[in-house]
């Protein structure tokens, strides 16, 4: 059995810092959070996971390991972190802590040496439309605390390469500057269903590698968001119909994003460093997401049916350090539950859907290093006669380091386009009314990282005409977020 190394692990975060820089970063956002290490983003609010390479941790495989099933990276032997300021500020590791609580005074470092990892995080964005939108100079803060627990059954009980996963969330309820404000498409902050203050159970999930540690298997509650058509760089992103899954599919099916989970399960293969292949089954219904559930109503609502999906991905760089490094995915699903033909309104079952994501380094300051600059874009279609958004297409550049003096912040450039139906648009002539093309959005951000535990993003979005209606004015948002490893 391999024996479990504090800190091993490779989890980073989207704006990171070189590889042998003083820090580890660990923390995501989803959605999502995101800190500094190697070039990487978060879809969860507590992990942050590798752009280019899977996660690890002690009895996991280097390759097939799920990210969101292990913990986020961890350094071992931060006393109290910054509850004890003054050491902290007298020895000048303040800024080197993986966690603002450090180790607990070493409780944590014993029950990681156990088998048993904790995480708490707390993600927030303000968001503003100073110009434009449905209404006008609304402002939004969302909040959400996410809490984990990971063990590793094969120290805990033996179970080889065996491991659980459980989280939990607690969302601040507010207004939400997209439904509320500018009547947009894509949530240009986090988004949950707009719902008020809610607690969930995120999800509980079983992964045990098999095959000589070449596939994974995972069963339980699950996020299908952070299983498939997931882009990590896409997560430089503050906006949530882009960060995580930038696919047409996540805005007009039930598609469960953090930190909302259904029952599902996944066989993931990757016999080497080249190739992977990934499919999965999760039972899904419309009404999955409300918050008054609290993640724990277990039973299969109304219109129910099983999404399946199926993807295979090729990473170029074959592992090796000297090539740059990128990831290439094509996908496709079938979602069997009941839906809406969208130009008559009337219920059908089925639809489905394909999608193409990349994410590559262009170039590097150094040969193996994070440093220097990232592309990713994404295409997706679904059936126009079931899908509203039938069309996406979205892209960015990301370039970390670009101040010589701050190697592990980022800048970020992001766009995106979501088509409506043409079928949806018939259906609208007809009935006279507002008909609705494309919504396109435009970011700009920047990621400081002020410590290992605490980073900082401002960010500017022009959401042109929302939710693809002409009538509606073009939008600017401004605002910023913050991420706080606790």
């Amino acid at each position: 059995m391999t024996r479990f190394r504090p800190g091993r692990s490779p989890a980073t975060t989207a704006v990171p810092r070189p590889r042998g820089g003083r820090g580890r970063g660990c923390l995501l956002a989803l959605l999502l959070v995101l800190l500094p290490v190697r070039a990487s983003a978060a879809i969860n609010p507590w992990i942050a996971s590798s752009v280019y390479d899977p996660q690890e941790w002690d009895s996991a495989g280097p390759y097939t390991a799920t990210p969101w099933l292990h913990p986020p990276e961890y350094k071992p032997q931060q006393g109290w972190g910054m509850l004890a300021p003054r050491s902290a500020f007298t020895d000048g590791r303040w800024h080197d802590f993986t966690n603002l609580s450090g180790s607990w005074g070493g409780t944590r470092d014993d029950l990681m040496e156990r088998g048993l990892a904790l995480s708490v995080a707390y993600f927030g964005q303000l968001a503003a439309n100073p110009i434009g939108g449905a209404r006008a100079g609304g402002t939004s803060w969302r909040g959400d605390l996410a809490t984990g627990a990971f063990l590793d059954l094969e120290r805990i009980a033996g179970w080889d390469r065996t491991y659980l996963a459980a989280a939990f969330d607690w969302k601040a309820g507010s207004n939400s500057l997209t439904p509320d404000f500018v009547g947009n498409q894509l949530p240009v902050q986090l988004d949950n269903g707009d719902d008020p203050t809610a607690t969930r159970l995120a999800n509980v999930a079983l992964g045990k590698q098999v095959l000589n540690n070449a596939a994974e298997i995972a069963l339980g509650r699950m996020i299908v968001g952070e299983e498939f058509a997931t882009l990590r760089l896409a997560c430089t992103s503050l906006n949530q119909g882009i960060c995580g899954n930038p696919i047409a599919g996540a805005q007009s099916i039930s598609f469960p994003t953090f930190p909302d989970a259904v029952w599902g399960g996944h066989f993931k293969l990757q016999p080497g460093s080249t190739w992977s292949a990934t499919i999965g089954s999760y039972l899904v219904f419309p009404g999955f997401r409300n918050p008054a559930d609290h993640g724990v109503n277990f039973s299969a609502g109304e219109g129910s049916g099983a999404l399946t999906l199926a993807e295979v991905s090729y990473l170029p760089a074959g592992g090796r350090k000297d090539a740059l490094p990128g990831r290439f995915t094509l996908g496709g699903y079938f979602d069997g539950e009941r839906v809406q033909d969208v130009e008559s309104g009337h219920p059908v079952h089925g639809t489905g859907g394909v999608y193409l994501l990349g994410q590559q380094m262009l170039f590097a300051h150094a040969p193996g290093s994070d440093v220097g600059l990232s592309a990713w874009g994404a295409l997706s279609w679904a059936p126009p006669n079931r899908n509203r958004v039938s069309a996406m297409a979205a892209g960015g550049l990301s370039y970390q380091g670009i101040l010589p003096s701050r190697p592990w912040d980022g800048l970020a450039l992001i766009a995106a386009i979501a088509g409506y139906s043409p079928d949806l648009r018939d259906g609208q002539r007809a009935r006279g009314e507002p008909v609705q093309h494309a919504e396109v959005v435009l970011e700009l951000n920047y990621r400081i990282s002020l410590a290992d535990w605490l980073w900082v993003q401002p960010d500017l979005q022009g959401v042109i005409q929302p939710k693809g209606r002409s009538d509606v004015a073009d939008a600017l948002v401004a605002g910023f977020a913050v991420g706080v490893v606790l």
